[in-house]
């Protein structure tokens, strides 16, 4: 009997063992009664979430992940609302947005005279003499679609220099005093990649600098100029409101420090992705600075170029002229073999490259840089990108994917721009714009952002204009333009999370809502996947979630 007695024990406490490593860990915190997209197909639809140490435990039915709550377990109870994958922008300009929420904004102005009016407001406001400055005129909203003169402007600003940047951030608009104290006279030669446009009639200046021209603007700096930090923190807040996670941004060094700086003050509540300028390649490749370093809130991302301008400028890089100016065909930022030759550099030293490119030449040079890359230095997982590509004859639709080439692209830049690009570059050439549905059944690699402050930070908007091709203040046209192009819900959102990881080499840690990956999660007002596609542009986030912890609620 007592030789029973120590089998009996050992039984038990192999019971006992047995059950301690079947009880599942105890999550911080758990999402319960959800309707969750998850995006991963093994698993795509869930009630529930885990979520311990930053990162997902397991989805599925509540009565399952309840079992994962313990004494101090955060249990979030969302009521039947949708959760998604948190929403990650893959292209955008964070200081400059946090900037902008700060400054004088002509976003949405339909006239010179309410310009002008605006500005006479702020001159009241501002020390003798201060300069003026502000941002997102769109000259094709004004009557005729037009573009303002300086004689707009010293109208009511006589003495004070005026610097307003356009929309798309490839142009100004500036005053008589603002051009007197740049020293920009009619004999100012235009530089190479700008335009100082000048008037035909009498040779002056008109006011209006195109790409590199803009460069050309000094004037008095403000008094009270607002810090970088200041900017990223207002910044901050606002994309937390929308329900971002995570963002590509360009970043200076600086700015890229200053994140790092509020990460280690517990204020970074969005995942950085930061983008560098490629003209400091040379710099980069002796500080030993290269793309991924950093950690799953701040890393360095690729290397960002420029080849043309934009379409609203009319300075995008054209094979043919422009419909509406045949004198033009855009403004190359670089010689063609000069920008070959720095991709090259740029591949041959193992970094990713970003490229904007809106024409159709100007996609065809980088698609054309990257694949004289891969034939002198071999293929490598490098996943260049091509930020834009808003123009694509069907002869380069197939190169994305035969190059890992991804499209990096915005989708409230076609339902904006729809309203000038037949003007532009007619109707026939308009049937290659954002081809977002061309090119992801042609298997390229995508991705979706906004372009912050050239367009609202808004996701929602982005999501809309994909699944309805409609402007977003019209809503026009009936059916979508040119409707063939437009995106189920599911493949939008997948390219606002997924598309964005991948295009970050992070597609493994965040993007869907899978055991492992990072704990990043938005949760919506509505169900964008059922409502009517209008009422996507008022949903808006209740819930913020990263790494398993709320950083916004509604």
């Amino acid at each position: 009997m007592s030789k029973r007695i120590p089998l009996l024990i050992l039984a038990l406490l192999a019971l006992s063992l047995g059950a301690a490593a079947q009880a599942p860990a105890v999550a911080d915190l758990i999402l319960v009664n959800g309707k969750i997209v998850t995006l991963d197909p093994k698993n795509p639809a869930a009630e529930a979430v885990a979520v311990k140490d930053g990162r997902i435990l397991a989805a599925g039915t509540t009565a399952e992940i309840r079992r994962y709550a313990g004494p101090a377990t955060q249990v979030l109870d969302v009521k039947g609302k949708l959760v998604i994958p948190g929403l990650i922008d893959a292209h955008l300009h964070f200081a400059s947005g946090g900037q902008s929420l700060a400054s004088l904004t002509f976003r949405g102005v339909t006239s010179v005279e309410k310009v002008q009016e605006m500005i006479a407001a702020r001159i009241q406001e501002l020390p003798a003499g201060e300069t003026v400055n502000g941002s997102e005129y769109d000259h094709t909203l004004f009557p005729g679609q037009k573009w303002p003169t300086k004689a707009d402007l010293d109208k009511v600003a006589p003495a004070n220099a005026v610097v307003i940047h356009r929309v798309d951030g490839h142009s100004v608009w500036v005053n008589s005093e603002a051009l007197r104290q740049s020293g920009i006279t009619q004999d100012t030669k235009s530089p190479f990649g700008g335009e100082i446009v000048n008037d035909p009639a009498t040779g002056e200046p008109t006011g209006i600098l195109k790409e590199a021209a803009s460069g050309l603007v000094k004037v008095k700096p403000s008094s009270k100029p607002s810090s970088l930090k200041d900017d990223i923190e207002r910044g901050l807040v606002y994309a937390a409101k929308l329900g971002l996670t995570g963002i590509h941004t360009s970043a200076s060094l600086q700015e890229l420090e200053i994140f790092r700086q509020l990460r280690a003050e517990g204020k970074l509540t969005l995942r950085v992705y930061a983008w560098l300028p490629i003209d400091n390649l040379d710099r980069y490749i002796k500080l030993g600075i290269k793309q991924g370093q950093g950690d799953e809130m701040v890393r360095v991302g690729f290397e960002k170029a420029f080849i043309d301008g934009t379409l609203g400028s009319g300075t995008a890089l054209m094979f043919e002229p422009f419909t509406d100016d045949p004198t033009k065909i855009g403004l190359p930022q670089y010689k063609e073999e000069t920008y070959y030759a720095l991709i090259e550099k740029a591949h041959k030293n193992g970094y990713q490259t970003g490229t904007h490119a809106i024409g159709d030449k100007g996609v065809n040079w980088v698609l054309n840089a990257i694949e004289r890359a891969e034939k002198k230095f071999g293929a490598k997982d490098l996943r260049h990108r091509i930020e834009h590509a808003q123009i694509v004859i069907p002869a380069d639709v197939k190169r994305f994917k035969q190059l890992g080439v991804i499209a990096s692209m915005q989708p409230t830049h076609c339902t904006t721009d729809m309203r000038f690009c037949e003007i532009r570059i007619g109707k026939e050439r308009s049937k290659n714009a954002y081809i977002w549905k061309t090119l992801l059944d042609a298997g390229a690699p995508m991705a979706f952002g906004t372009d912050w402050p050239v367009e609202p930070l808004d996701p929602m908007r982005g999501l809309y204009s994909a699944v309805t091709r409609k402007n977003i203040e019209g809503g026009f046209p009936e059916g979508g333009w040119f409707p063939d192009e437009r995106l189920t819900m599911a493949e939008a959102l997948r390219l606002y999370t997924l598309g964005s990881a991948y295009a970050s080499f992070e597609e493994k840690i965040k993007g869907s809502i899978e055991a492992g990956k990072l704990a990043d999660f938005t949760v919506l007002s509505r169900d964008i996947f059922r409502v009517d596609p209008k009422d996507i542009l008022t949903t808006e986030p209740l819930y913020t979630i990263l790494g398993g912890k709320i950083v916004f609620q509604r």
